[in-house]
């Protein structure tokens, strides 16, 4: 298992879909079974579903909260922390764990949280006392439920954790849009522009004349569009903003090659312009 590698190749299409999803996922982290005065089912369904149910009913979130879910509500083997976790934990806006016991599972699943995730994304509850943990624990914001306003307090921070999350995502477009250059804007504008009427419409080289064609004043005679285009494309590539389409033998003359919209560009390009995304 190698998160790292993991979050390279699924972070995208995950921001993507945690912007654009129209209610909050949550991933559960505890442990299973019984220990001592810990009852497991009783935690999940009266303290962490509870604290979900009650965040939505404050109303004051920008969407809903789905009912958080640990592994086996997904049909993942408890007992092993496989690749599959990780990648839940990453399609989740929010991590929350329950560090009763220090379960070491539990404490793994946590690190990698802390490691994939925001810490404004991630809430940690405990029924014991914050001084039984580990020091390395508790200093960080640990809620305790033994307390009888513990639901509404967890609740709360489902909220928090939401405000954070709607700001965060908005700074990032911003930020991006702010580090592109012109004619990087111009080529992703174009592009959702050629969507609306045709959806194959790709970014290749031929279509440099078209696209700064537009510019107000338009290129000199003479200026080298598909230079610019080139290094256009190239920058919404590394901002990953683009992904490319080759195609083996899809036409008479042999292999195509273009570039279209990644997820994370759709994202980008709806919240700039409102260009909604269709099929190719």
């Amino acid at each position: 298992m190698n998160p790292q590698r993991i979050y390279e190749q699924y972070r995208d299409d995950a921001l993507a879909a945690l912007i654009t999803a129209k209610s909050y996922k949550t991933f559960v982290a505890m442990p299973f079974g019984q220990r001592f005065s810990y009852r497991q089912k009783e935690v999940y369904e009266n303290v962490i579903q509870a604290a979900a149910r009650r965040a939505a009913d404050l109303g004051s979130a920008t969407r809903e909260f789905d009912p958080p879910r640990r592994t086996d509500d997904t049909g993942i083997a408890a007992a092993v922390i496989t690749e599959e976790i990780v990648v839940q934990i990453l399609d989740s806006h929010f991590f929350i764990a329950d560090l009763t016991n220090e379960n070491p599972g539990v404490l793994l699943e946590t690190g990698i949280a802390m490691g994939l995730k925001a810490n404004t994304a991630i809430i940690l509850i405990t029924q014991d006392h914050l001084s039984d943990l580990h020091f390395d624990l508790r200093n960080n914001n640990v809620i305790s439920y033994n307390s009888p306003d513990a639901v509404e307090i967890i609740a709360k921070a489902f909220i928090a954790c939401a405000r954070t999350f709607e700001e965060q995502s908005n700074s990032y477009v911003k930020a991006v849009a702010a580090s592109l250059t012109p004619d990087a804007i111009v080529c992703l504008k174009w592009y959702g522009e050629q969507q609306r009427f045709h959806p194959g419409q790709s970014l290749h080289a031929g279509v440099a004349g078209p696209i700064f064609a537009a510019l107000n004043p338009p290129p000199t005679a003479g200026a080298n569009l598909e230079i610019r285009f080139v290094s256009a494309t190239r920058e919404l590539l590394q901002k990953r903003l683009l992904r490319t389409d080759y195609n083996v033998a899809a036409v008479a003359a042999g292999d195509t090659f273009g570039m279209h919209a990644s997820a994370l560009g759709w994202v980008f390009m709806k919240q700039m312009w409102g260009y909604e995304r269709r099929a190719e």
